[in-house]
């Protein structure tokens, strides 16, 4: 027994890239997650806010401008209320205020909200509230003046949001789990032997990476069957239109997968390293929690991820009911990722030396 372990900590201690995977990236994550959530569970939420000013009095003034004091750039100002509604329904603005002549001095206030983001709702809700109060110098002026408006489609926001982000990481979960069988196919020769009847890598890796569309296409499809109680009436555009994200988002995580299952050269260095990226991934692209709830900083960051951009995609087709800039700005990070991920995958191991 002593023999077995001495032996397995010195192949522990040699494998350098494995020791690094394992002791290095666990306190990593940590670090990443605190900085992503913490800011959201201490509540403080970098929103982004559309407000109307339609009272034009002393007070709604103080408001607007301690409004802007606190949430600088995110601050977006509209001289028309219903485009304030249109930008919170369209996710523009994270949450709204309209300030609404009372007869008075004091503005009757509306929070705007949308739904699945009503936390984002009561955060604006009480930064304006205490807003109200310096404005009006009382200590509690806004009961009776101050109210929530739910702005959008009929359905459930967050079984879309949540749909969408859930399916994106398990299709990169799986995609990765996946992509291993090429190690096995290397180690065994088993890929060079196909390599030579198929006439070259692209067949074997094209071949791989169709195999993992597809089985991601078929996860999509399970965990929105799931959700589609609640969601929203769809149309045959909006349908069709989600097909292809489900596709493009499969074959953007097949190819990420092929390229890095490719650099390593054992389970042992891939376990580790595959499952740290989509946790990193999932976490920044907003499949673990919304991304209204994280700092401005990672909100930014996020859209270097495949899932930020399918998430975005499948609320705007499924809940917004439009194909747009975003949904077409998806399409292409999404067909751009799965390419890229081919050809690295390709390039890696045309180089290696058969086995």
């Amino acid at each position: 027994m002593r023999a077995i372990l001495v032996a397995g900590l010195r192949s522990f201690l040699r494998d350098r890239p494995g020791m690094v995977l394992t002791l290095v990236l666990p306190p990593l994550v940590y670090l990443l997650f605190a900085a992503i959530f913490g800011a959201g569970a201490r509540g403080e939420i970098d929103l982004a806010v559309v407000l109307h000013d339609g009272a034009r009095t002393v007070q709604s003034r103080v408001i607007e401008e301690g409004l802007a004091e606190q949430l600088g750039g995110r601050l977006r100002l509209t001289v028309d209320p219903s485009a304030a509604e249109q930008m919170v329904t369209d996710g523009r603005a994270d949450a709204g205020v309209l300030l609404e002549s009372s007869g008075g001095d004091a503005p009757r206030i509306i929070i705007i909200r949308a739904p699945g983001r009503e936390t984002a709702g009561a955060a604006l809700s009480g930064q304006v509230q205490h807003l109200a109060e310096i404005a009006a110098g009382e200590t509690a002026p806004t009961r009776g003046r101050m109210s929530a408006r739910t702005v959008g489609p009929p359905g459930d926001a967050q079984a879309v949001y949540y749909a969408g982000a859930v399916s994106v990481m398990f299709v990169f979960f799986a995609a990765m789990h996946g992509a291993m069988a090429g190690l096995d196919d290397r180690r065994s020769g088993l890929q060079a032997r196909l390599a030579l009847a198929a006439g070259g890598l692209r067949p074997v890796i094209g071949g791989r990476a169709a195999l993992l569309t597809v089985t991601g296409v078929i996860q999509t499809v399970f965990v929105f069957a799931v959700a589609y109680p609640s969601l929203p009436a769809l149309s045959p555009l909006q349908v069709a239109g989600w097909l292809v994200t489900a596709v493009l988002a499969a074959a953007s995580a097949a190819g990420l997968a092929l390229a890095i299952i490719s650099l390593c050269r054992s389970r042992g260095q891939a376990q580790p390293l595959s499952t740290f990226i989509v946790l990193l991934l999932a976490a920044i692209g907003g499949s673990m929690a919304p991304r209204f709830l994280m700092p401005e900083v990672f909100r930014q960051i996020g859209w270097a991820t495949p899932h930020a951009w399918a998430i975005e995609a499948y609320q705007t087709l499924l809940w917004r009911g439009v194909v747009d800039h975003v949904v077409l700005g998806a399409w292409v990070f999404l067909a751009s990722v799965a390419f890229s991920g081919w050809l690295a995958a390709l390039a890696v191991e045309a180089r290696r030396p058969l086995p």
